[in-house]
């Protein structure tokens, strides 16, 4: 009986596990600090929750852009996760955004990019932010 008790354990705290996945300096956008933390359900899904400080608004990046949207890499295809929602704080300056999503797809990596459109099937040649999964 204990021997159940314990493996029941070990497969709770490995579902309530997250992997924290810290994007490294930008070229495009140094000033942003970027972290994803991925966690896998119970039902074999990946819950992503995104949080970028100190963006830039894309209107003043070269070209100017509209919007960020947010990408995975999976082992079968790049999905587009939606655009990423940014605003200032009623106390400072800095622009914030965040996402949380849930995907069936396994994320290995991922690509924030500047875009004109937020439905777009493949990502633009403007990527502002990425991070490889195992990497971290």
């Amino acid at each position: 009986m204990s021997s159940v008790l314990l493996l029941s354990l070990v497969s709770i705290l490995l579902i309530g596990c997250s992997q924290k996945i810290i994007f490294p300096v930008s070229k495009v956008i140094p000033s942003a600090d970027a972290v994803a933390k991925i966690k896998k359900d119970k039902n074999n899904n990946y819950q992503i929750d995104l949080e970028v400080k100190n963006l830039t608004s894309p209107d003043r990046l070269s070209p100017p852009r509209l919007m960020y949207v947010v990408w995975i890499k999976t082992d079968k295809d790049t999905i587009n996760l939606g655009q990423l929602k940014s605003s200032k704080s009623m106390f400072s300056s800095s622009r914030n955004a965040s996402m949380t999503t849930t995907t069936p797809h396994k994320p290995s990596y991922f690509m924030i990019t500047a875009e004109d459109q937020a439905n777009n099937k493949h990502p633009g040649l403007q990527v502002v932010l990425e991070s490889s999964v195992e990497d971290n």
